[in-house]
């Protein structure tokens, strides 16, 4: 079932045709037909992809500025190895209606908390959540709050509470002001995330700059809530089991990053670096991400 359109973008054969061009060269259109597209409440976009009844199911919450349609490859193949996985675009982001970009870590966790709810209506299995990059700060935030999720899988995680260096620390304090002031305020994601850089080899590497979809501007009360977001987890210890993966050759945070939040919180959390990888590993490192991913939620969720 392949039917996303993009918001205000439907009917436009322009479109269309860019997507059927970017798709290929993402490599992705070859699973993108598996995807069952399912609306929650509000227009927010989701994409199944369904295994059994019985199997455990994965919550996949995106990197910042992207969607969830760029990752078909990584999620149809992690059905495959036994869950069913459901991708969410946050408002605002990819196919989910909303102002482009605009979104609160307490909206996304009612988000996953009502996908929560349909979905167990429909799979008998437990509940995981995979964020990657921005996604895991929100993947860990939902855990803390809904007591139906029992493993959490983060590809990097960035934490608030623990800024990398006092760079992070003044900037995270400007965004709170800042959108404190000027809330229709907007800044540049190319400030914040290099795509060519970071995908730099891959034949998608030039084409993701022209992708309509993704979010390159971005509202400072987006960044504002992400980045002065309070996690729990340095607090207490909760009954999720997570896990932090993170490359050696991370550009975005180095794994000496993870190994001080690993310190750093009271939660739990185990570390598994990726030899020779770097942080965009849902395009760069594929089966090795696969593999961990599948690994970590068959032994935490049976």
């Amino acid at each position: 079932m392949d039917n996303a359109q993009g918001p205000g973008m439907a009917g436009s054969e322009t479109f269309r045709q860019h997507r059927q061009w970017f798709r290929e060269r993402l490599g992705v259109e070859l699973w993108l037909p598996r995807r069952q597209i399912i609306q929650l409440s509000d227009g927010i976009h989701t994409e199944l992809y369904h295994y059994h009844e019985d199997a455990p199911t994965l919550i996949f919450l995106p990197g910042i500025g992207t969607y969830v349609e760029l990752y078909a490859e990584l999620l149809a193949r992690l059905s495959d190895s036994g869950f069913n996985v459901l991708g969410i675009d946050p408002p605002g982001h990819g196919y989910s209606q909303g102002r482009r970009g605009v979104y609160t870590v307490e909206q996304m966790d009612e988000i996953i908390s009502q996908a929560i709810d349909q979905l167990s209506l429909r799979y008998r299995g437990g509940f995981g959540v995979f964020g990657f990059s921005i996604g895991s700060l929100l993947a860990v935030s939902a855990a803390e709050l809904d007591s139906r999720i029992d493993s959490v899988l983060c590809g990097t995680l960035l934490l608030p509470d623990l800024p990398p260096d006092l760079l992070h620390w003044a900037g995270w304090q400007w965004t709170w002001s800042s959108a404190f002031f000027f809330p229709q305020l907007e800044l540049p994601l190319g400030a914040l995330v290099d795509f060519r850089q970071l995908m730099a080899g891959h034949p998608a590497a030039e084409a993701i700059n022209n992708d309509p979809l993704i979010i390159y501007d971005y509202p400072i009360t987006t960044l504002s809530s992400l980045f002065n977001h309070r996690s729990a987890v340095v607090r207490k210890q909760f009954d999720f089991q997570a896990l932090i993966i993170h490359g050696d050759r991370d550009e975005v945070l180095p794994l000496a990053y993870s190994e001080r939040v690993v310190r750093h919180c009271c939660h739990p959390f185990e570390l598994q670096p990726v030899s020779r990888a770097g942080h965009m590993m849902p395009w760069m490192q594929t089966p090795q991400l696969l593999e961990l991913a599948a690994n970590w939620f068959h032994r935490t969720l049976g």
